[in-house]
Formats: structure tokens, sequence, C-alpha cells
């Protein structure tokens, strides 16, 4: 299992509130902590914990965040070889509701500096894998190119479509499986995602685009998948949630692998609810998984 990660690398810094904060609202945080993020890295350090060879084609800042972000990520079996020092290190600044949920800014620092000539430079370590994990955290453009070099090689693609944005048809029809959230599939197809009927039809016009599956995440709902000959909903399993933060990566870094492994869209994907499931018990979006995963 080789998977090839180009994407962010970011440093968490998350403020737990009472409730997300409203235009106008002081809140006082009931506690401060750091944690190590960004939706590359996140996926990346969920597949190398899943057990594959992860190669990450990325950047960190010229800072103590980016010297500490390289050394977790090869603590946890991340290839780094390809990851450059540049700028500032991308940060999220994150609020945690005691409910769970999560509101998210970010600041995008070093990773809107990885470049096509960067992603060029390493295209070997693309070429040589078996699945390539994209998300939208780094320039659309670096993106696209990454894409064109697995396209070509016929290396499967994941695509997590956030934050959300358009996305060019070109790119679309080279993506293998799509998995926006119901926020980010409804700015992909302009229809609602309420019901498994729209559902069924924003990811069906994706498909026509070229798309190979969608796979749309619906948090604690579970999620919807559709390919050309079959669709269906998946059940989330009741866990008690700590924190949705990372919740989506930790399913693409798991469906990455699940791919890998030789099992079927809807194998892999019940195998990364798992794998989320267990995500969410956890403070932090790149928590130490089971052995038993």
């Amino acid at each position: 299992m080789n998977i090839a990660v180009v994407g962010s690398i970011n440093m968490d810094l998350v403020y737990q509130v009472p409730h997300i904060v409203k235009a106008g609202e002081t809140l006082h945080s009931t506690k401060h902590e750091m944690f190590f993020g960004g939706k590359g890295a996140n996926q990346a350090v969920t597949a190398g914990q899943l057990g594959a060879d992860v190669n990450f084609i990325g950047n960190v800042g010229v800072d103590v965040f980016g010297e500490q972000a390289l050394q977790n990520l090869q603590a946890r079996g991340v290839n780094t070889s390809a990851i450059k020092k540049v700028g500032l290190t991308g940060q999220a600044i994150i609020q945690l509701a005691d409910s769970g949920e999560n509101s998210i800014v970010l600041f995008a620092g070093a990773n809107f500096l990885v470049t096509t000539e960067q992603i060029q430079a390493e295209r070997s370590k693309i070429e040589a894998s078996n699945a390539l994990l994209l998300q939208l955290e780094i320039p659309m453009p670096t993106v696209e190119f990454a894409a064109s070099i697995a396209a070509q090689k016929g290396i499967p693609i994941i695509l997590n479509p956030a934050p959300a944005q358009e996305i060019s048809n070109s790119l679309l029809s080279k993506v293998s499986i799509l998995t926006p959230n119901e926020t980010e599939l409804e700015v992909l197809t302009g229809l609602k995602t309420e019901t498994d009927a729209e559902l069924y039809q924003a990811c069906s016009l994706l498909v026509q685009k070229g798309v190979g599956a969608v796979v749309v995440t619906l948090g604690e709902k579970g999620s919807y998948y559709l390919n050309s000959h079959e669709h269906g909903r998946i059940q989330a399993n009741q866990v008690n949630v700590k924190d949705t933060t990372g919740a989506g990566d930790a399913f693409n870094g798991a469906l990455a692998v699940g791919l890998c492994k030789g099992h079927s869209l809807k194998e892999s994907i019940l195998y990364a609810s798992e794998v989320a499931a267990f995500a969410v018990t956890q403070m932090g979006a790149q928590p130490t998984l089971p052995s038993s995963f």
C-alpha cells in the first residue's frame, strides 16, 4: 500500500467554548490545546497508522511549528523527504463547542506556496503510488497538476473537495472517488442535499461529469455513496463524540487504505466509517489509532 498525499500541514490551535461564538460576541475559552493538523497531514497520518507507506508532498514554515510538524509526521511513519520549508506554517484556529461541533478559521501560510514545480520535482513519488490523496488547502493549479500526473499513469485519485469551492470539469473527470460533505456537495452541484433522493441527483450529476464514484460524508448520519452501478446509505457508528475535528480526514485516509487492500467501495466505506467513528471519540485531528484496525 503505497499512498501519495499532496496537501496541507497545519498546527491546530483549539479553544474549548460553551458554544460557537456569534457575530459581536466575546466568549471565555475554558481550555486551550495545540494539535497537529492540516487535511493532508491528517489523512497521511491515518493511512500510515493503518499500515500504508505514505509519501507526503507539501510545505511547512521556517518556524518552530514547522519543525514540530515534521517531527510528528516522521514519528508517525510518514516519508517527509518531499516536504519543503518556506514561509510560515499553516494554522487552524478552532472553536470546539461543548456539543463536540467545531468552527475553523484557516491561515494557509506555507500550504499556499506548494507549486506545480515542486510537484514536478517529486512526480516519481506519485507515479510509484497505488493511490493519490488530494484536498483543497493548497493552490488549485497544484492540485490539478498532481491529479494529471496520477491520471496519466492510471493511478486512483481520491479528492476531498474541502474547503468548499468550485472545481473544473477537467479535474472532476480525473477523480476516481470524490468525498464531499453535504455543504461541499451543494457548492459543487448547486443542488439541495437533504434527502436521499436529492443526494442521488447531486451525486449523479458529478458522475455524469466523469467522477468515478461519490462518497458523501454526513457526520452522525453516516454516508451516502453512488457510482455508475450502485448507490446507498451507510449508517454511522454510534459513539460518544468528543471532537469532530479531522473526522473526515480520518475517513479519507482509511478509505484509501481499504481500496489499496483490494476491498470493494462499500467495504472500504464501512472500514473508513469505523476509523472515523473512533477518531471523534478522541481529541485532536490526528489521534493514535488502535492496532485492531
